[in-house]
């Protein structure tokens, strides 16, 4: 699993959601914030050796961080490849109906990590990754994918 394509991806998604700051703290973890005063943190439960990845990148332990800041010194690269990504996602999407609404999906090829409206989820190799109606991603299981959604052809 690729550490900064996936810190590249989960905090985009969070900033896509609306949150601007990243924390990293000793008693709550990791979290991110819409303001700096923000009494609704979004808690990122990033498994144990994800977490030593991310104190490698030496951001204040306890300061609250801009989160486009954080992306640009230290996930150039990944951001642009998002970016690439992003930009040819509508050639992969894949149309469906979860009644009545209608999303897309792209099926995962590799394991990744997603920030869901729920926390992070760590996706499996052949899950579907669905945008929700708001711009949120959430992964599904294959099997359970057949049992909500039709394919819109």
């Amino acid at each position: 699993m690729d550490f900064k394509k996936n810190i590249t991806s989960v905090l985009e998604a969070a900033y896509l959601l609306g949150y601007r700051y990243l924390t990293i703290s000793q008693q709550d973890g990791c979290y991110v914030t819409k303001g700096l005063k923000d009494d609704t943190p979004l808690a990122l439960n990033f498994d144990t050796n994800f977490v030593r990845k991310l104190e490698q990148l030496n951001l204040p332990v306890g300061v609250s961080v801009e989160i486009r800041t954080v992306l640009d010194s230290q996930c150039a690269d990944e951001v642009m490849a998002l970016q690439a990504y992003e930009q040819s996602r509508d050639s992969k999407v894949t149309h469906i109906r979860h009644k009545p609404n209608e999303l897309t999906a792209v099926k995962s090829t590799e394991e990744q990590y997603l920030l869901t409206l729920n926390g992070i989820v760590k996706t499996n190799p052949g899950d579907w990754i669905i945008r929700g109606v708001n711009g949120e991603e959430y992964p599904c299981d294959p099997e359970i994918f057949k049992k909500l959604y039709d394919i819109v052809e």
